[in-house]
């Protein structure tokens, strides 16, 4: 859901301000191109700019540092990791142009995502550049461990935590559970995975609930935090203790965390009720007894 705002917002940069029409049939493509490198070392990576109109087209190549966050982009050198071949092309009618960039982290950026734009700029004349009229491609930097460019990236830089927060009623009101994504990473995570709840019998089939279906993208330093429900329930919940289970990734390796907790039966709710009511009835008993004999 986050890059699908990212996307829009990079749309909105070119549209919303008022670009040409002469210029609304250009597009690009990859919009978004992700990069896993270890400190150190550079890639290449490119975007097609597509020129759909019947005239030659002059863009302005320029690179800006992107706070998926704020929305914020800024021309801070020391936050820009990526590095065009030139600063002008020029696209010919009904064309397109490749267009090379190199991408190189900056030194002594810790492991993490990072996040720059390419932003390609048509030129109308020359005291006529601006970002407002861009088309720009996203490009995501992960910095990884050297061992991690071949396996993959990986953290373990997260925590989850899940609780009860209302046992309900069986029949009548749900199962409430809460849960707690916590990113201690430089890395942006897509919390994804499962709870089952069961009981502690195995007796019937599991219920599963699915975490982060909208797939929100957790920053650093953020919680994930949100209540789901289980309306279903068995006979045998009323007598027998229930398991909730979970297996959470973090949506950048197959490491899942999984939390565990305990649901307890309603026994004891069973045995307060049975005793109340039998408490009350043997004193309404009384109170009539003492009642009659007062008259």
């Amino acid at each position: 859901m986050k890059l699908l705002k990212i996307l829009v917002t990079l749309i909105i940069i070119y549209t919303v301000f008022g670009i040409p029409l002469i210029y609304a049939s250009s597009s690009i493509d990859p919009a978004i191109n992700r990069v896993a490198l270890p400190q150190g070392q550079r890639a290449y990576g490119s975007v097609i700019y597509k020129n759909g109109e019947d005239r030659d087209v002059e863009v302005k190549i320029a690179p800006y540092y992107y706070n998926p966050k704020t929305d914020d982009i800024s021309e801070d050198a020391r936050k820009i990791f990526i590095k065009a071949d030139t600063d002008t092309i020029t696209v010919k009618a009904n064309s397109t142009f490749n267009i090379k960039y190199e991408i190189y982290p900056i030194a002594n950026l810790a492991e993490g995502t990072y996040f720059n734009i390419l932003a390609l700029t048509p030129i109308l004349n020359t005291k006529d550049v601006n970002i407002n009229q861009s088309i720009s491609q996203l490009v995501i930097l992960d910095i990884v461990d050297e061992n991690d460019q071949i396996k993959g990236i990986a953290t373990t830089n997260f925590e989850v935590n899940l609780s009860v927060e209302r046992k309900g009623i069986p029949f009548v009101t749900p199962l409430v559970l809460k849960y707690t994504i916590t990113n201690k990473s430089n890395f942006v995570l897509t919390p994804n995975g499962r709870i089952d709840v069961f009981n502690d019998r195995n007796s019937y089939p599991p219920t599963y609930i699915y975490i982060n279906p909208e797939r929100e993208e957790l920053y650093p330093n953020e919680v994930f935090e949100k209540e789901v429900k289980s309306n279903t329930w068995h006979f045998s919940d009323l007598f027998i203790k229930r398991v909730a289970t979970a297996h959470i990734y973090n949506g950048l390796d197959n490491n899942p965390k999984d939390p565990e907790i305990e649901i307890n039966s309603y026994i004891l709710e069973i045995i307060v009720g049975i005793t109340s009511v039998i408490v009350l009835t043997l004193l309404i008993k009384s109170l009539k007894k003492d009642f009659k004999k007062k008259n």
